[in-house]
């Protein structure tokens, strides 16, 4: 029996966590799926996919509420909690409980944390690791992925920059047009942004959709086509809500976002591929030998 835990905890909530990063946790859930897909309902493997993709953000725990993910996969809720213990038992999550004791409403049970099961590890072992003394969530300042650690603010991509004074190297200052962009960032995606920003900033863009692309960590070509034009496309749409005035925050920082679930649906996919795949070969497998000769 797990010590229940405090709702808006995000510390404690990390420490769960087997895994150091996502590549580590798309290992896991590969191997979960092969092992055990074929034995489960498609039902039990779209919780099972949902709670895998909401733990990417913090890499291995997602934190749902029944009710929510019964609205996501279409059953009850009481559908989803026997999934639940069916994933449990074949050591696919782990759940934790939460009680409320921050915010505005306090006392009983709060949202549920799920921990994706490292398969290589002894799950006994993991689930006796150590909490860090719990903090308030609202000075708690999580360390920054180091993928997302990026030194690119609003300002580095104002289109009207004050120019640098250096008078020892003017050439410095000099601006450099959308040609002098690197070979290895798309043509398609330079030619949408050099209306608005220089080569340096074009590149620090297309800086942040890599970013994105490794922080989900798909196994996707990033220079495909399709996927260029769905990146210009979020690139479209962040300008779109800057020169209309509906951008809170940064460009940088709307695209980014606008990135990565780009890449979350393309990692949907590629989950959704695998299990086709996996079931595929079950079917194949119970086929007789006389049928399957040449």
């Amino acid at each position: 029996m797990h010590p229940i835990l405090s709702n808006a905890d995000l510390c404690s909530y990390k420490s769960l966590s087997p895994f150091t990063n996502v590549e580590e946790l798309n290992r896991a859930i590969r191997m979960h799926l092969y092992a055990n897909s074929h034995e489960l309902t498609e039902n039990a493997v779209a919780v099972f996919k949902l709670i895998a993709r909401h733990a990417v953000k913090t890499v291995g725990v997602a934190f749902l509420k029944y009710e929510v993910m019964a609205a996501q996969v279409g059953v009850s809720s009481s559908t989803v909690k026997r999934i639940i213990r069916v994933l449990k038992e074949r050591q696919m999550i782990d759940v934790h409980r939460t009680v409320r004791q921050r915010g505005k409403v306090r006392g009983g049970y709060g949202h549920n944390v799920f921990v994706i099961v490292d398969p290589s590890t002894d799950p006994s072992e993991m689930n006796h690791r150590s909490n860090p003394e719990n903090t308030d969530a609202s000075n708690a300042q999580p360390k920054q992925k180091e993928n997302e650690a990026l030194s690119f603010e609003a300002s580095s991509l104002s289109e009207k920059k004050e120019p640098i004074r250096d008078t020892r190297k003017a050439v410095a200052n000099e601006k450099l047009d959308a040609s002098f962009v690197p070979a290895h960032v798309p043509r398609l995606f330079v030619t949408a942004a050099k209306p608005f920003y220089d080569a340096e900033d074009i590149y620090k863009l297309w800086g942040r959709a890599v970013s994105a692309y490794k922080y989900i960590n798909t196994e996707a070509d990033l220079t495909e086509e399709a996927i260029v034009h769905s990146i210009v496309q979020a690139f479209k749409g962040a300008m779109f809500m800057k020169k209309t005035g509906r951008l809170r925050g940064s460009l940088a920082g709307y695209f980014y976002g606008a990135c990565k679930r780009i890449f979350e649906r393309i990692y949907e996919e590629e989950l959704d591929e695998l299990w086709q795949e996996r079931m595929h070969k079950i079917r194949e497998e119970d086929l007789p030998a006389w049928l399957t000769a040449e």
